[in-house]
């Protein structure tokens, strides 16, 4: 009896005789037929089982004793058809097999000898060559094997393959070729096989052929575009490849061209300032035409500056718009200011203030020669509020305000008083994430972007909060690797950082950076008698809103009788918000529609798929949700009950607390903050609704107890907290005036167990609550404090002091140097890097070693005084 399949199953192609050297086909009971055969990749066969002692068994197949078989090798279905593999293994000759069903004892085979699959070609580009020139011949088509060959004739050329749909390969004509030539594919053994060939035109020797290129010449300002046009004569190939100053495609210094021609002058201008775009004939690479292109510096717009008020005296100011380059100037009331290039959008530039300037002061923006032009012009205003706020007092605020202070800050923060710095803060322009490419295929530039905005940009108190909720609402890496989907987490977090909680709760929720990480991307909706997926749900209350444990409004744990604390939720709750967080997707990609389980994009925030989501009523921490809500509905009603739940103000109070000013607030501190939270208000900041960041913010930084350690007669020894890692390395960079591109601070942070955006889990690099050992205090950054990162902490001072962070992140020393002898220079950092609260001892130290590093060297000096002081205990404890 036939056990599985039928003669006439499929097909296949012999391509002769097995080799009588391969094993023979085996029978121990079970006959399988065919008992040998030879196949091209990828063909089917149906093979059939006989067993001697029953006409109705039935059998189960594997390949080369693999059940069902394996790619390497082929499949075979329960039915015995087999699919040969698109190419063959190492081994080529394979075992086909069928145990009989309840006796495996009685077994059968057959040999298979895989051979390589017939190629074809689908496309040959150029389909013109000229004899005599080399050419690089661009093929398309099917199965082309490993080994394959292109043939140009009887000629075998030096063949790439890319994939098993492409290949490349290189030659050159003869003039006995001229006319037409035969092209095929040729697959190597086993089963040498070539493809059906196409034709390939050979032309004659090309002294006719020419190629002119419009317009001949062009005068472009940098950033700038012009459409070149190539004409080929004495040829019907009119194909041409384009490059700049012979650079194929050109390059971000000379500019770029496209396949059609279109040049893109780069955003600075290259040395010299003149280029040359090229059209190359793709059939004689011996003939080509050129334009001319002259370049000049484009004309620089101002859109904004900020701060929009400031000081007498050092300051530093952010002026956006479009049009800048390397060698833009700012001036300030015609005095030239020292300008700093970040983008061809972005400058910073310092300077000083005098009181004759009191008043509006023009700024603008000058590009120079070649096609030098200065910009229209904004106003800043220049006040004189006096030393309102003490130099110590104001580094202290900057430390938790920012990501580090300068000189410049310090002075408008005593000018203008902690209210009058955080609101310049709170409407400087928002630093921005660039879109990646195409060809981005990692975080890297996300990571750089971070660095580069945290050093450089006007938004400190922004991206500061922001850089808190990341640490809050954390995404890593290690999960969740598109680039775009971690730009879009990224600007969803600097957006809300000045809005309200609510809207990061909510637009967090629905990044698919957020979903694809904790997993509510296509959580279906539960079977009945099953669970929808509760990770995110778990996630969301334990660690971003309320906690483990019910708390009082000064963060205090609320206990039962026993003492033990109270549960913030229970089990039941997870499994409830699970349900109701059912049926959202990722984004629709453009051209698509929507699915029940889009394919993983990330170009927006996720979509519903309202006939996945649960629509059974629930009950989540005590509140009702209605049956019969859309998904979107539900997920406001389930958002809101978190949001207005008591423990949530005390949660974030506590966290932004810890991660800004002091790792051990008193529960007064807390209960103040939270109840900024709660009403929305602060003073004057907030809007008067629940959530409002800036109220939050405002009295986290403006709480009595924040600013206790401004004087040395009210400090508490238990304030402060130890520097990540992050923000000590960002804080130095712009200590010191640093110029960079984000470059160079990713690794050394990696070795001090804080990569950016690459924890280990979602419970952050390190936890809000960690027991410092031998102490009552919190020290969470503690936690990644060993042996190991303290000496990486070090020496990132020794390579910010004696190397370079990076080939393009440069920092500038002179305010130190320029501060005179050695215990000038320990006073300068003693202000600007420990707040006036270095020891006498210290002092000492850092004099005695400056000193002796140089005795004429200031500058020796005054690396000596900085190294000692950045690699400090006292410098790493942040008070």
């Amino acid at each position: 009896m036939v056990a599985a399949g039928c003669a006439g199953f499929g097909s296949s192609k012999s391509t002769g005789a097995p080799d009588p050297n391969q094993p023979a086909p085996q029978s121990n009971g079970v006959t399988v037929t065919p008992a040998t055969i030879s196949l091209q990749g990828g063909a089917t066969q149906a093979f059939t089982a006989k067993a001697s002692d029953s006409a109705t068994a039935t059998f189960a197949w594997s390949v080369n004793g693999v059940g069902g078989g394996s790619a390497d090798t082929g499949t075979i279905t329960t039915a015995g058809v087999y699919t040969a593999p698109q190419f063959p293994p190492s081994s080529n000759t394979i075992s086909v097999s069928a145990a009989e069903t309840g006796n495996t004892t009685a077994t059968g085979s057959s040999v298979v000898t895989l051979n390589n699959p017939t190629p074809t070609i689908a496309s040959v580009t150029p389909t013109s060559v000229a004899s005599g020139v080399a050419f690089t011949l661009t093929v398309k088509g099917t199965n082309f094997a490993p080994g394959a060959t292109l043939m140009f004739g009887t000629t075998a050329l030096s063949t790439t393959r890319t994939s098993a749909t492409q290949m490349s390969a290189t030659g050159t004509a003869t003039s006995a070729q001229v006319g037409s030539v035969n092209l095929t594919v040729q697959n190597p053994n086993p089963g040498l096989i070539a493809s059906a060939a196409v034709k390939e035109t050979v032309t004659g020797p090309s002294s006719n052929l020419s190629v002119g290129v419009a317009p001949a010449s062009a005068t472009l300002r940098a950033g700038a575009t012009q459409s070149f046009t190539a004409v080929v004569t004495g040829s019907t190939n009119t194909n041409v490849t384009w490059s700049v100053n012979g650079t194929a495609g050109g390059s971000a210094t000379l500019g770029t061209v496209s396949a059609t021609g279109l040049y893109t002058a780069p955003s600075n201008l290259p040395t010299p300032t003149n280029v040359t775009v090229t059209a190359t004939s793709a059939q004689d690479t011996t003939k080509m035409g050129s334009g001319a292109v002259t370049l000049q510096n484009p004309l620089p717009v101002i859109s904004s500056v900020s701060p929009t008020t400031i000081g007498t005296g050092s300051f530093l100011i952010t002026i956006v718009g479009t049009g800048f380059v390397k060698t833009s100037v700012v001036t300030f009331g015609g005095t030239t200011l020292t300008t700093m290039y970040v983008s061809p959008t972005e400058l910073d530039a310092v300077g000083s203030a005098t009181s004759a300037q009191v008043g509006n002061v023009t700024i603008t923006v000058t590009n120079p020669d070649p096609g030098g032009s200065t910009s229209g012009s904004l106003t800043a205003k220049v006040v004189t509020g006096g030393s309102t706020v003490t130099t110590v007092a104001a580094v202290r605020f900057l430390e938790q305000s920012s990501f580090g202070p300068t000189p410049e800050l310090v002075n408008q923060v005593q000018q203008l008083g902690f209210d009058g710095f955080l609101q310049t803060q709170l409407s400087a322009p928002t630093s921005t994430y660039l879109d990646p490419l195409t060809t981005d295929t990692d975080v890297s530039k996300v990571q750089t972007r971070f660095f580069q905005n945290a050093v450089n940009d006007s938004d400190q108190l922004r991206q500061r909060v922001a850089f808190a909720l990341n640490e809050i609402w954390v995404v890593s890496q290690n999960k969740v690797g598109d680039p775009t989907g971690y730009t879009n987490y990224m600007r969803a977090l600097t957006t809300d950082a000045r809005g309200n909680y609510y809207d990061v709760m909510k637009d967090v929720t629905l990044t698919p950076a957020m979903g694809h990480f904790l997993d509510m991307v296509n959580n279906d909706k539960p079977a009945t008698g099953n669970h929808a997926n509760e990770n995110y749900a778990r996630e969301l209350m334990q660690l971003f809103t309320l906690g483990l444990s019910q708390v009082n409004p000064d963060g205090t744990v609320q206990v039962d009788s026993s003492g033990l604390p109270l549960p913030s939720y229970s089990q039941d709750d997870v499994m409830a918000l699970g349900r109701s967080f059912t049926g959202w997707t990722y984004p629709t990609e453009p051209g698509q529609t929507l699915k029940k389980h889009n394919p993983e994009f990330y170009g927006g925030p996720m979509v519903a798929f309202e006939s996945n989501h649960d629509t059974g009523a629930k009950t989540f921490l005590g509140v009702p949700i209605s049956a019969g809500q859309t998904a979107e509905q539900e997920l406001d009603s389930v958002l809101a009950v978190i949001f207005n739940n008591s423990d949530l103000p005390p949660f974030v109070a506590q966290q932004l607390i810890v991660k800004l000013v002091t790792s051990n607030p008193s529960a007064g501190y807390v209960s103040r903050v939270a109840q900024a939270f709660s009403t929305g208000q602060f003073n004057s900041y907030g809007s008067g609704k629940r959530g409002d960041m800036q109220a939050t913010v405002a009295a986290v930084l403006l709480d009595p107890e924040a600013r206790r350690g401004d004087s040395s007669t009210t400090a508490d020894s238990g304030d402060g907290k130890l520097r990540e890692p992050v923000v000590m390395m960002v804080g130095l960079a712009r200590m010191f005036h640093a110029t960079t591109d984000g470059t160079g601070f990713l690794n050394p942070g990696s070795s001090m167990s804080q990569g950016l955006f690459n924890s280990g889990s979602v419970f952050n690099f390190f936890p809000p609550h960690n027991l410092i050992a031998g102490t009552t205090l919190n020290g969470p950054e503690f936690a990644i404090f060993n042996t190991n990162t303290a000496v990486s902490r070090v020496n990132f001072s020794n390579t910010l002091v004696y190397g370079q962070i990076s080939g393009t992140t440069k920092v500038d020393f002179t305010p130190v140097v320029n501060a005179g002898t050695p215990d000038q220079m320990a006073d300068w950092l003693n202000t600007y890097l420990l707040h006036g609260t270095m020891s006498s001892d210290m002092k000492t130290d850092v004099v005695t070693a400056a000193n002796a590093s140089s005795t004429t060297d200031a500058k020796a000096r005054a690396k000596a005084a900085i190294y000692l002081v950045t690699s400090s205990s006292q410098y790493q404890v942040q008070r």
